[in-house]
């Protein structure tokens, strides 16, 4: 049976907010305990570890369920629906992006600082919690778990928005509207965080009892690393060999994991604790907590596939699709119109004959998911009539005949971090430090021959391994959450996202302008602070 971190909500929740800074110093309700009568036990303060880590959950889960719908902001997918349920992804892609934009915008502001503004009252009282029943090691581990997911809250905030309020202990009636920080400020901050952090933990696996559910060192490393290569790139997206050096000292520090026999391995629920390659993942158990992504993902195509990242899954033979001579010839124009005929549907699958493994990993046709070309026993599903370019994901949704039932739940993990992005991290930086070494060949080979791949010619350029590693990184990575931010640290979005539109839907073109590099604060937020908190310029 999965193990989880209880969520004991009833008193995790008495510190809590649902919207602001002000909102932080609300009186507990009625159903809550007061702060005298909490932090008394040690069970007290499990609770609202608990519940720290429950924002992660928290609905629509845009740091867990709907991270895939990130996706739609590039040029991997689209989202046919405008619900604030999926990140308001439409909206967004569409270019339609101001400080009243909601979806992503306000959730991963309002929940982020709502996880810190628990963090800081349990940590506050854990400092000086005198109980016999908490021994020191219980009281330094919850507190390093404390300052890991306060770093992590502010990655999020670090990775969204350009300058943010950097809080750092409980706010009172006198400091309760805070000023926007500078981005090295909250960088600094986020790295003492994980820093102190990983000094502090035990250097065991995820699948060691002690952390599952929890942050590792391991784990902590290789979100340090994202960050640092983010940082690694100049604002036209030239990399800086400089600081790539230490960032693969510090991925080839983690220790402990591998890679799964297979990538989806990785996502499908009954696999999942078995799998030595999950590094951090936000854990379900049903009955109690479940959610619906078979439902968003598949029955109602949340994420709508588009041909251009079919495209990037190479042949067998490891060449590009279109230039290999495995390459199936299709009829371009039938498969333009989105239908999902026969006739179409006998288009797309001369388009998955001769593919990266991947690809049937990741993508289902023709509102069919065949999870017998996925590797499971069954035969092929219909799973939706809503898919508008006629591609949806496969990747996320768990093998079940029971999926286009509108009452499916599931309790599938949802994973933030495997080894193989520590092996495209290495990948990354170590090419763009030394060249296409030997370092570089093994990580990225390593990933494309356990999903049947052949290893990558020899005698690669710089920049043609530079080409190799970041189509590696979109079709290893697709609807993880990854390639919006990739896209953005490269500086491709403009050449890449804005004015992409699928054959399918030509009428739906993405906007991306400049200005969105980074999302605007909510407008509630500004306006509420009362001249403290001042808006990003490209919003004003």
């Amino acid at each position: 049976m999965k193990k989880i971190i209880n969520i004991v909500l009833a008193s995790a929740l008495l510190v809590g907010s649902t919207t602001s800074c002000s909102d932080f110093l609300q009186k507990d309700p009625p159903s809550s305990p007061s702060q005298s009568v909490f932090w008394q036990k040690k069970s007290d303060f499990q609770s609202a570890l608990a519940g720290s880590f429950s924002m992660v959950y928290e609905w629509p889960g845009e740091m867990s369920q709907i991270i895939a719908c990130f996706d739609n902001l590039t040029d991997n997918s689209i989202c046919q629906h405008d619900e604030d349920t999926y990140g308001k992804t439409k909206t967004i892609a569409l270019g339609d992006l101001d400080p009243n934009t909601t979806g992503y915008v306000t959730y991963m502001y309002n929940h982020c600082y709502q996880g810190i503004a628990r963090l800081h009252l349990l940590m506050e009282n854990l400092e000086v919690y005198e109980g016999t029943d908490m021994s020191a090691d219980e009281k330094s581990f919850m507190l390093a778990q404390a300052k890991a997911l306060r770093g992590y809250f502010y990655s999020w905030l670090y990775q969204c928005y350009r300058e943010v309020p950097l809080v750092t202990a409980s706010l009172t009636m006198d400091n309760m509207y805070q000023a926007k920080a500078s981005r090295s400020d909250v960088y600094t901050q986020i790295v003492k965080d994980f820093d102190d952090a990983i000094a502090a933990l035990p250097d065991k696996p995820y699948s060691d009892s002690q952390m599952s559910g929890y942050f590792t060192p391991g784990a902590l490393k290789a979100f340090k690393a994202r960050l640092m290569l983010a940082e690694a790139y100049d604002d036209n997206g030239n990399a800086d060999p400089s600081k790539m050096g230490a960032i693969v000292s510090l991925l080839e520090s983690i220790q402990g994991y591998g890679l799964a026999d297979r990538m989806r391995d990785n996502f499908i629920s009954a696999e999942q604790l078995a799998s030595p390659e999950i590094m951090f993942s936000v854990r379900y158990l049903a009955p109690n907590t479940t959610h619906s992504m078979d439902l968003y993902y598949a029955a109602w195509t949340t994420c709508g596939v588009t041909r251009d990242l079919v495209d990037a899954f190479e042949c067998t033979d490891g060449q590009k699709w279109g230039e290999s001579p495995l390459t199936v010839p299709v009829n371009e124009s039938l498969l333009a119109t989105g239908a999902l005929d026969n006739a179409n549907k006998a288009e797309r699958e001369k388009l998955f004959q001769n593919r990266d493994r991947r690809l049937y990993e990741t993508v289902c046709h023709s509102g069919v998911a065949d999870f017998s070309m996925d590797g499971q026993e069954g035969d092929p599903v219909t799973v939706t009539n809503q898919m508008q370019t006629g591609f949806g994901m496969m990747k996320l949704i768990q093998p079940t005949k029971e999926m286009p039932s509108y009452s499916t739940i599931s309790d599938a993990d949802v994973i933030i971090l495997r080894y193989a992005e520590v092996l495209m991290m290495i990948a990354e930086a170590e090419n763009e430090v030394n060249g296409p070494t030997q370092k570089v060949y093994d990580a990225v080979n390593q990933i494309r021959v356990r999903s049947g791949q052949p290893e990558l010619p020899t005698g690669l350029t710089k920049e043609q391994m530079r080409e190799r590693i970041r189509n590696e990184w979109r079709v290893e990575f697709v609807f993880e959450g990854h390639r919006y931010f990739q896209l953005k640290r490269w500086k491709l979005m403009e050449e890449l996202v804005n004015g992409a539109a699928d054959p399918a839907l030509p009428t739906y073109i993405k906007v991306f302008k400049p200005a969105f590099y980074y999302f605007p604060l909510p407008q509630t937020e500004i306006d509420k602070a009362g001249g403290v908190l001042v808006q990003d310029p490209n919003y004003k």
